[in-house]
């Protein structure tokens, strides 16, 4: 069996552009979770392909909630 550690949660670091950490916090899914929600959807990923979807599907909600909720006109 291999001693590989195994990340917990994905990493989000190059959607800190896109930080709104003064107005709200995001709670992260875990990754064990986003691969059950996948696989239960037909989609087999690895745990580098979970954390990749995952770290977009992060970045994409910061841009919709700084663009459109957040959008100051």
């Amino acid at each position: 069996m291999s001693n590989k550690k195994i990340k917990k949660y994905s990493d989000v670091a190059s959607s800190s552009q896109f930080e709104l950490k003064t107005m709200m916090k995001f709670q992260e899914m875990p990754l064990n979770v986003a691969i059950k929600k996948l696989k239960d959807s037909g989609i087999s990923v690895s745990e580098k392909e979970a954390s990749e979807i995952l770290k977009l599907l992060h970045t994409l909600a910061k841009i919709i909630i700084k663009e459109f909720i957040l959008a100051e006109d």
